[in-house]
């Protein structure tokens, strides 16, 4: 057989990156863009129909606003928590350059590194928790004296983003001033060989491509990740929608019932307009005593002979699916961001449940947040960097969080379960005075599937106790008593 091959990989290389052009950085164009403050639920379905089909502007207005939410933020905040607590590490490739060059990456992207910070980390895990993806430019700095070029992470806005059907790529809007020829497609330019303008006042499109040294993309999903079950923004409009417009009917019932109207009826024959419309002189007197009476201002008054007052309430039990409608949506917004509505206790309608296996749901969603950015991070940032530094990312670096291995831990759990029980056969066959030899522990290590026992010496029966008879000395040997029977006293003194 031939030699192990090597894991397979691929090798960037120093020649791929045109340094001059990553060295323009892109601006964000100026649009003055702000926050839709009234949302109806026809407004929600359609920002939700334009994040199917890749149109992130509505989608990410939407977004914003459903973090005044307080169910909806509440399991936002706990789905990137962790992210902010969990250390990172930089785990270098083999041999001594290979430890060099990691410690040259950890200054940039290590736990204190200057080139990604954690305000930027939070903008993209939660871009990619709502909308299923999200976007980082890199700002390439090189140094004075020529021998290194550093390499920065910044978030880029979604809204400035979109998904284009006919190259099938994704497509971002930059301020036209930054944008150079070899940031667009060939055949962007006109007969002149002037750029195209896609008709965006204000920006160019141009093509967003993973790892070729200016763009870092995150996403769970090959194919369309921006309508796939990790976009939460898909299912949470409508938990939003009901939330809030639940509320705000809750709101108007309990106004509704609260507030008890008087409605008046004049004397028969009494009218209530004269001939120019206005009320009569009566209807007026009637009218004021209801409003005191509304209002509480007059604890008494008279009323007209013939006059009619009655009081008005609301007796319905519709307030009822309003409170149902918003205990729903709470459970609904921790399923679709954490995996699960254990966090709400009994509230979530958990008692009885193994709250660790519903957590254990959570961490693994959490989980595969994690390893998503760093996967983007070691592919799309820490392999060019050691690309253009060092010829080609062979000895790359790798961006790992600190997460606690669960399959190992359990794992040593359970070997230390079945120890303690081969330990225990040993010691229970021993107090039963068995004598175990070598050759019986090894048996029983294989049974418990745990390493065999060095004994120093085959364990041998215990002793017998002191007075228990089992297996003592016979009484005769061990105090030998004369064969003669007793005599009277005077016959012995003869």
């Amino acid at each position: 057989m031939g030699a192990p091959s090597k894991r397979a990989r691929k090798v960037r290389k120093a020649a791929e990156f045109d340094l001059k052009r990553l060295e323009n950085a892109l601006w964000l164009p100026r649009d003055g863009q702000t926050t839709i403050d009234t949302w109806t639920p026809s407004d929600i379905f359609t920002a939700r129909e334009e994040q199917m089909i890749g149109q992130f502007v509505r989608a990410s207005r939407m977004a914003e606003q459903m973090r005044t939410d307080d169910a909806l933020a509440a399991a936002f905040s706990n789905r990137l928590a962790p992210q902010r607590s969990i250390a990172v590490k930089m785990v270098p490739a083999q041999g001594a350059r290979g430890m060099a060059i990691a410690a040259e990456a950890n200054a940039l992207f290590g736990q204190a590194g200057v080139g990604i910070h954690p305000a930027t980390l939070a903008d993209i895990h939660g871009c990619l928790v709502n909308h299923g993806i999200a976007f980082a430019t890199i700002e390439t700095a090189p140094r004075e004296d020529g021998t290194r070029v550093d390499m920065g992470l910044r978030f880029w806005p979604i809204e400035y983003i979109r998904w284009d059907p006919v190259f099938r790529v994704f497509k971002a809007r930059a301020n036209p001033e930054t944008v150079q020829p070899g940031d667009l497609h060939t055949g962007e330019f006109d007969s002149s060989g002037n750029v195209v303008n896609y008709g965006f006042v204000g920006g160019f499109w141009i093509p967003v491509v993973h790892g070729d040294g200016r763009w870092v993309i995150f996403s769970k999903n090959e194919s369309l990740p921006f309508r796939s079950v990790d976009a939460c923004i898909l299912a949470a409009a409508t938990v939003w929608a009901r939330h809030a417009f639940a509320i705000r009917d809750w709101t108007k019932g309990s106004v509704a019932h609260g507030s008890a109207k008087v409605v008046g009826e004049l004397p028969q024959g009494v009218p209530l307009q004269d001939a120019e419309g206005a009320l009569t002189q009566d209807a007026s007197a009637l009218a004021q005593l209801l409003r005191a009476f509304a209002s509480s201002d007059q604890p008494v008054g008279i009323r007209p002979a013939g006059s009619k007052t009655e009081f008005i309430t609301n007796n319905s039990t519709a307030w009822q699916v309003w409170s149902e409608l918003v205990s729903n949506a709470e459970k609904a917004a921790a399923r679709i961001y954490l995996g699960t509505d254990g966090i709400l206790g009994t509230q979530g309608g958990a008692p009885g449940v193994d709250i660790t296996a519903l957590f254990g749901v959570a961490s693994t969603i959490v989980r595969g947040d994690l390893e998503c950015i760093e996967r983007g991070i070691n592919t799309g940032l820490i392999e060019p960097w050691c690309a253009i530094n060092f010829g080609d990312s062979n000895l790359a670096p790798r961006r790992q969080r600190c997460l606690l291995d669960e399959d190992a831990e359990s794992e040593k759990k359970a070997y230390a379960d079945r120890m303690t029980a081969y330990s225990t056969a040993l010691k229970t066959l021993h107090d039963a005075g068995v004598v175990v030899t070598e050759s019986c522990a090894a048996e029983m290590a294989v049974k418990y599937g745990v390493q065999p026992l060095q004994l120093a010496a085959p364990i041998a029966p215990p002793p017998p106790k002191p007075g228990s008879g089992e297996g003592s000395v016979p009484a005769a040997a061990a105090a030998p008593t004369s064969n003669l029977r007793s005599v009277p006293r005077d016959v012995k003194e003869r």
